[in-house]
């Protein structure tokens, strides 16, 4: 290989090493809502044993999601960690009022998509209205386009390819009749 097409194959396959390396941007609260909708999608609205639950949840499986998305390096640092308390805190209200107010937020959802049934949702869908609209109703310092946004976002990545509008629209909707 000629020296001039050498340097420019090493300089490409450095920068595509980097691209490999560099972990995606995430926000804290963007992870503590994914960790949310992981663990209603597991519950699906089992409200019993909610505290030894979330603190199960949290040490067992949110410990690698954690490490994989690069908030920690070991289980040691999920108590040592600011940022790590911070997730926990915003999943943890996000669980609790979202369970909580189930039945208020299962409401809204039936008297918006009408011709949908909260039971015939995938669970993935309906586990990400329902985390959403708590945030939408009864969380205010969000704003709610932040909640719509980060809702479709979360759909791209765990539910199906019709997902992201049918949740931003059942979203939509939820603003509009609040």
């Amino acid at each position: 290989m000629p020296q001039c097409l050498r340097s420019k194959w090493q300089v490409f396959t450095q920068k595509l090493r980097r691209a490999e390396n560099k972990k995606p941007y995430m926000t804290k609260r963007r992870k503590a809502r994914e960790l949310a909708l992981q663990f209603l999608y597991e519950e699906d609205g089992d409200i019993s044993n909610l505290d030894y639950k979330i603190n199960r949840f949290y040490n067992d499986f949110a410990v690698e999601s954690l490490k994989r998305d690069g908030f920690i390096k070991t289980k040691e640092d999920l108590n040592k960690k600011k940022d790590t308390a911070e997730i926990l805190d915003f999943f943890s209200s996000i669980v609790k009022g979202t369970l909580i107010n189930l039945k208020k937020i299962d409401e809204v959802i039936k008297n918006i998509s009408k011709n949908w049934s909260i039971e015939r949702m995938s669970r993935v869908d309906r586990n990400l209205l329902r985390l959403s609209i708590y945030e939408i109703i009864f969380a205010p310092e969000t704003p709610k386009n932040v909640v719509i946004n980060e809702a479709v976002e979360i759909a791209k990545k765990f539910g199906n390819d019709e997902s992201p509008a049918f949740i931003n629209g059942i979203l939509d909707a939820a603003i509009k009749v609040k």
